[in-house]
């Protein structure tokens, strides 16, 4: 079975958000109107919101290893940086992870990317970037999730309905 289509265009469009979300933070941090964030204790709890959110970014795509599904730069970069030994994949998994972190939550590099952009926001005082991450980059990535388990439904049926089942988010 081959990649569907809807899940590439899915991974562009957020990876897309990536750079919006960038783009407002550097173009914004500074400005008076980000001041309700300059509490030296706001900043160090969105620092922790963002290494959490790594953790859990981290810790999904060290679970997936060789599963993962390399379509982007990213991918790229995280299988060298991770797994240097493995080969570039670019097929659908042949199985469902569902131990460590994937038996919490069914997207734990979504969720963990989310963090990061709301927390990267808070630690360096940049509210247009906060919602930013709120406002496109979390709804993009929900409905990237969407699109990934209609894709993992058609190729691992009820075995992936199951797990849904057992795993809500």
């Amino acid at each position: 079975m081959k990649l569907d289509k809807n899940y590439v265009i899915a991974y562009w469009i957020t990876f897309s958000t990536y750079i919006i979300a960038f783009a407002v933070m550097m173009l914004t941090i500074g400005y008076d109107y980000n001041a309700p964030l300059s509490n030296v204790w706001i900043k160090r709890c969105g620092g922790l919101i963002m290494l959490f959110g790594w953790a859990v970014w981290y810790m999904g795509r060290k679970k997936l290893g060789h599963e993962s599904i390399d379509i982007d730069p990213l991918g790229e970069l995280a299988r060298i940086l991770l797994h240097p030994k493995r080969k570039r994949v670019r097929k659908p998994p042949e199985k469902i992870i569902d131990t460590g972190i994937y038996s919490i939550t069914r997207h734990p590099q979504y969720w963990g990317t989310i963090l990061f952009y709301i927390g990267i926001s808070i630690a360096l005082e940049c509210i247009p970037g906060l919602i930013t991450a709120l406002v496109i980059v979390l709804p993009a990535h929900i409905w990237r999730a969407k699109v990934e388990e209609k894709m993992m439904l058609k190729m691992f049926g009820d075995k992936y309905r199951k797990y849904m089942e057992r795993v809500k988010i």
